[in-house]
């Protein structure tokens, strides 16, 4: 408790930074690079429309499951400048829910709704909700462009109220810090069966990261390493490292993401809904972790196609014995996706794709107290995925 109270008053102590345009990520975050428009009184702004829809049919292990259209992302943007110091951002998704955060107290479908103060070239802040400061390509690019997350990202809260500070060390380094909410609702929302008995809620629920990022001078390769600490509940945190490792290079992009998490109380709740033992009441887990391994390669072969690979590895279990919990790994799970994406104009974010995604899970049955199933999943999916630049 001590360290995680240093860590936030140094977060609030130190100033943050401006990144130079010339300093973009190589992860492909950016929706659509028409010109802002000039609407009054010196204000830029463009607005935005994303989807992903598609046909998806399913088979398990007891055949054909399901043939059903989805559409899997839509989401509306505005971004823009308001002169050359602020600047705002604010998002908000149609396929999430829109029900009232506890803690936010903005709607959950609000995943952006900040502003950037510029102070100089080396020094900005960021208040308001805004995405987590972690590293990894699959976490920090666009969501609508990725086709299957990972577990560890899929079951993430991704988005959080506070304000983060950056500090530009040179033209290929810069740090940041960032502190925001832990969860937006209260704890019967947050854990997929409530806060366990007998601890206390938190009377700090704040997740305070560390952020480093580093590019080669030729912008070929890029670095994110974070490393994050919060409080889920009385004497309970959580711990992140989460790393990304790009490469870009001609027609070529391959990326290496390596995460863990520690969790006092089973945040994701992956392992907490694993079957371990029957006819009893569920508990939250706690000392929870989980780990994960993305490897992606893409390959841009023409200016119409784009082919890419990708393989995750995961698992997660419980570091201490807990009511009914035995200490050990609860499972492991492997996937892999190979996709072909068709661009039709090239100059437009607009793609049509055919994904082919494998997905097995392996449950360890030396910590599990019944006769639980392995489980794996063949997926396929045609679909479109599209930014409409509305003005």
């Amino acid at each position: 408790m001590k360290k995680f109270i240093f860590l936030l008053l140094l977060c609030l102590c130190v100033p943050g930074y401006s990144v130079a345009q010339s300093n973009v990520s190589l992860v492909d975050t950016a929706t659509c690079q028409r010109p802002l428009l000039h609407i009054s009184r010196g204000v830029e702004t463009h607005m935005n429309m994303l989807f992903n829809t598609g046909l998806v049919a399913d088979i398990s292990q007891n055949g054909f499951t399901q043939m059903t259209a989805r559409m899997n992302y839509l989401k509306w943007e505005l971004k823009g400048k308001i002169d050359d110091d602020f600047s705002f951002h604010f998002r908000q998704s149609l396929t999430k829910s829109a029900l009232s955060a506890t803690t936010d107290k903005a709607v959950l479908s609000v995943d952006y709704a900040n502003l950037s103060w510029m102070v100089n070239r080396k020094f900005s802040l960021t208040f308001g909700k805004q995405l987590l400061c972690l590293g990894g390509y699959e976490f920090w690019m666009s969501g609508y462009k990725v086709k299957e997350f990972s577990l560890f990202n899929d079951y993430m809260n991704n988005y959080g109220t506070g304000f983060t500070a950056q500090l530009r060390l040179n033209d290929c380094r810069s740090l940041s810090f960032q502190v925001v909410n832990s969860k937006t609702g209260d704890d019967d929302e947050t854990f997929c069966y409530g806060r366990p008995e007998g601890i206390e809620a938190s009377k700090i629920p704040l997740l305070a990261t560390v952020n480093y990022e580093r590019f080669s001078p030729s912008r070929e390769w890029q670095l994110r390493y974070s490393f994050s600490l919060g409080q889920q509940a009385a004497h309970h945190g959580m711990f992140y490292f989460t790393s990304g490792h790009v490469l870009r290079r001609n027609a070529l992009l391959a990326y290496l993401d390596i995460n863990f998490s520690y969790e006092g109380i089973d945040h994701k709740g992956l392992v907490s809904q694993t079957p371990v033992i029957i006819d009893r009441t569920p508990v939250t887990a706690r000392h929870a972790y989980y780990f994960s391994t993305i490897f992606n390669v893409d390959y841009r072969f023409s200016p119409h196609w784009n082919v890419f690979l990708k393989g995750i590895y995961e698992q997660g279990g419980v570091a201490s014995r807990n009511a009914y919990y035995m200490r050990g790994t609860y499972f492991h799970e492997w996937q892999a996706q190979l996709c072909a994406e068709f661009y039709p104009k090239p100059k437009l974010d607009l793609k049509f794709y055919l994904l082919a995604q494998c997905r097995q899970r392996y449950i360890n049955h030396r910590v599990i107290e019944n006769n639980a199933d392995n489980w794996n999943r063949q997926r396929l999916v045609c679909g479109v995925v599209y930014a409409i630049p509305v003005f």
